[in-house]
């Protein structure tokens, strides 16, 4: 019976666009109409022969209002601020009426492919938005939940749009293909580590750097002519005890070092390239936000060490959207950066003889299954 109904269910998709599955009260609904039915046909009540009519009608209805609010619903995803591997967020979906009469009880979700090139497409279905009521002529923002469980681009492949109005015997549903021409490309960012603690420490130990220019350092850089309004207390009494004239002391500023994260995974299994993945985001994210001029390196992946505003998108997208576990021994691509501090975040049995620190991959929360 079930091979039949999914049969029937699969030919009424693929000629209509629609998919209809009956709920627990729309199973009890179909017994009751074979049974009031073969009741009917066997004794020939006039009685049973109206209950059965009842019952089709009923069916008919239902089947007729929810394709009014199917046709009614009008949907298309946006782009949302910010999607984080592991975290719960919003998928920004816009639900319009076009028509005259109202829709209710209208779910919408999303249907998501993985994008990357080193994993296996895979079909992601986020949860689903609710809206109990669409007025004629309406648009609404419709927040659709969804929970990410890995880095990488997620391109929106269909979008769905359901209804078990008015009776709730049935669940129907229009699947929208969006525009191929065009997909919207999701990007999700790697999973966030606590790594505070690790970037304060890391600061400590790599210290400053000159800046090569005057500033309140407490090396020499240079000496200049005393000028009005100079601190006595910084005159070279000596130097101008020998020629003669006045001259003050200016010592060198320093400056925050400039930091290269270098991500390095080599014979490492691929749930510890995405620890390493994630750890250096975290890194790299931290250490942006105290004020460091902060760079990522990965295999094809360069970003020099910046403190822009728009440092950490250029960092995080790209960790993102590389593909670190392509080739587990290559080597990372790109020279390092005259002064900076390279901090190496390995993993597997990778090799960082030339870092100024190395850092173990951290482990990841894992929460997968949960989206």
């Amino acid at each position: 019976m079930r091979a039949v109904w999914r049969f029937v269910v699969e030919k009424i998709a693929a000629v209509s666009g629609r998919r209809l599955r009956p709920t627990r009260a729309g199973q009890v609904v179909l017994l009751l109409a074979f049974a009031v039915g073969f009741a009917a046909m066997n004794t020939g009540n006039n009685l049973l022969f109206f209950g059965w009519g009842l019952i089709l009608s009923s069916i008919v209805i239902s089947g007729i209002l929810s394709e009014s609010t199917l046709q009614a619903a009008t949907a298309a995803p946006l782009v949302p601020d910010e999607l984080r591997a592991g975290v719960q967020q919003r998928l920004p979906v816009t639900i319009e009426n076009r028509r005259r009469l109202p829709g209710f009880g209208v779910e919408v979700s999303l249907v998501l492919q993985s994008a990357r090139v080193a994993v296996t497409p895979v079909e992601v279905r986020t949860g689903a938005a609710f809206e109990l009521r669409l007025s004629p002529g309406s648009t609404r923002t419709a927040q659709v939940p969804f929970r990410p469980t890995e880095r990488g681009a997620l391109i929106v492949k269909t979008l769905r749009v359901a209804t078990a109005a008015p009776f709730g015997f049935f669940a129907k549903e229009r699947v929208v293909v969006v525009d191929l021409l065009r997909p919207l490309t999701l990007v999700v960012l790697p999973e966030r580590i606590d790594t505070r603690a690790l970037g304060q420490a890391l600061w400590a130990r790599l210290g400053e750097a000159p800046a090569g220019h005057a500033g309140s350092g407490d090396e020499l850089f240079t000496l200049r002519p005393y000028r009005s309004g100079d601190d006595p207390r910084r005159i070279a009494w000596r130097r101008a005890a020998k020629t003669g004239r006045l001259v003050v002391r200016e010592n060198e500023a320093t400056r925050s070092r400039e930091i290269l994260v270098d991500v390095r995974v080599s014979g490492a299994n691929p749930e510890a390239v995405e620890d390493a993945v994630a750890t250096a985001a975290s890194l790299v994210e931290d250490l942006l936000r105290d004020g460091h001029s902060v760079g990522v390196r990965a295999v094809g992946l360069l970003v020099p060490p910046q403190r822009s505003p728009r440092q950490r998108h250029a960092c995080l997208h790209g960790l993102a959207l590389c593909d670190v576990d392509a080739r587990l021994d290559a080597p990372s691509s790109g020279r390092l950066q005259g002064g900076a501090a390279l901090i190496a975040v390995v993993a597997g049995s990778a090799r960082a003889d030339d870092a100024d620190v190395v850092v173990k991959a951290l482990p990841r929360q894992r929460m997968r299954g949960k989206a």
